[in-house]
């Protein structure tokens, strides 16, 4: 992805010990409604990453880029729409910046292939969504907002999503996104020769996850969707390197319980055309033992992601800003607390999903107080599937619970109360 321009923005206190951010939507032009999606997927140059192949990875959704400027694209694309649609995958279609960024609203000779597109993938059941270009710079909000009226006016009410590099200011993404429904960032910051977890990498993302999710939530945009560092190639002049397991996994869950992400994609899934070069099975891997783990854990966590997010009052013991120094950076960037926390509850299954995160280096011994749940508890047995341990919550009475343990650093727990 585009490098972006370069903002410097001081540093802030993190406020809030968990956010609400609106869920991304899926439309069903059958019945003209709408319904929660949690968006669980990869970034694909145009159609050609298989849909069967992100399916056997745990994915639930593509995000096919660049579209528009090749004729084959778009039956490439309503072919792997159909393989989708038996697969329980929807698909967001990234419209090229170069469609976006031509259409004048009421000059049909600025309209490129959009029409043409609506037409052929507005109605199918594994739609999701239109991506408006790729990191546009705010002078291109005239066109993105053109194109979100023309695809309106043509009949779509699949939400517009567009995804900006955490260096843009907060005032460029509010004109970027003035009538755009899903917002979502990207970072890569992994890179050769860092250690594990260098603050280069972590510590600076999550502070530019946590600016962003304040203003997401001011300004009422969907998604606040996390575009994750799937990429360890030499990719333009960056030496990028696969996070590890543990930094992946941290990456992902940090994101959601600091700071109230409601999808995550992968950039990107391609492993042809220069990527790996002759070594794919690095990619494989990668996909194989650190992604795929994750997504059967957000799977897990899915329904209640889209349905029970952010419920009840959970408080700790470490809701205060960590005392790591952010690195320089550009863009606006936020100090996290020292420990992230959501509360979910999946009502079908009746259990809640209690996901903390670590976000400092040491162990820290975590306790938490869950009080004002929508459902009661009908035991204190706490499962952590990941590992296979049970805990104990302890009743404090008046509908408060407590729950203790502790967290190696950089360290996930997801928490199954039932």
């Amino acid at each position: 992805m585009g490098a972006g321009a370069a903002v410097a923005v001081a540093e802030e206190s993190a406020t809030r010990s968990s956010y609400t951010i609106p869920p991304v939507q899926a439309w069903d032009p059958r019945s003209d409604s709408f319904a929660p999606y949690f968006p669980i997927g990869w970034y694909s140059f145009g159609p050609s990453a298989r849909i069967e192949e992100l399916a056997d990875n745990g994915a639930n959704t593509a995000l096919y880029a660049g579209m528009g400027t090749e004729a084959w694209e778009l039956g490439d694309t309503l072919q792997q729409m159909d393989v989708a649609k038996e697969l329980g995958v929807k698909i967001v279609v990234g419209l090229h910046g170069a469609v976006v960024g031509t259409v004048q609203f009421g000059k049909p000779s600025t309209y490129g292939v959009v029409a043409e597109y609506v037409k052929a993938l507005n109605e199918h059941p594994a739609m999701l969504g239109w991506q408006l270009g790729d990191e546009f710079s705010a002078d291109a909000a005239p066109r993105i907002n053109d194109t979100v009226r023309l695809l309106r006016e043509l009949g779509s009410k699949h939400q517009t999503w567009q995804v900006h590099p955490h260096t843009w200011s907060q005032a460029d993404v509010r004109q970027l996104m003035a009538h755009t429904d899903v917002c979502s960032y990207d970072g890569y910051t992994y890179i050769e020769d860092q250690p594990e977890f260098a603050n280069k990498a972590c510590a600076r993302i999550l502070a530019w996850q946590q600016a962003k999710a304040e203003l997401i939530q001011t300004e009422g945009w969907a998604g606040n969707v996390n575009i994750t560092q799937a990429v360890g190639c030499l990719c333009g002049d960056s030496p990028f390197r696969f996070p590890t397991v543990r930094e992946y996994r941290w990456n992902v869950f940090s994101a959601i319980s600091t700071a109230g992400a409601r999808g995550t994609m992968n950039w990107i899934y391609s492993y042809w055309g220069g990527f790996y070069a002759d070594d794919p099975q690095r990619f494989f891997d990668f996909r194989d033992h650190v992604v795929l783990p994750v997504n059967r854990e957000q799977r897990m966590i899915a329904r209640a992601m889209e349905s029970g997010y952010n419920v009840g009052v959970v408080r700790s013991n470490l809701d205060e800003p960590t005392s790591i120094t952010i690195p320089p950076a550009t863009g606006p960037r936020s100090k996290f607390n020292k420990v992230g926390h959501i509360l979910l509850y999946d009502v079908k299954d009746e259990k809640y999903f209690l996901i903390v995160s670590n976000n400092e280096s040491q162990e820290h011994d975590v306790r938490l107080t869950l009080s004002d749940l929508p459902a009661r508890v009908s035991s204190l047995a706490v499962e952590e599937p990941r590992r296979g341990r049970e805990l104990e919550l302890r009743n404090e009475g008046g509908g408060r619970y407590a729950l203790q343990d502790r967290l190696a650093g950089y360290d996930v727990a997801i928490y199954v109360l039932r």
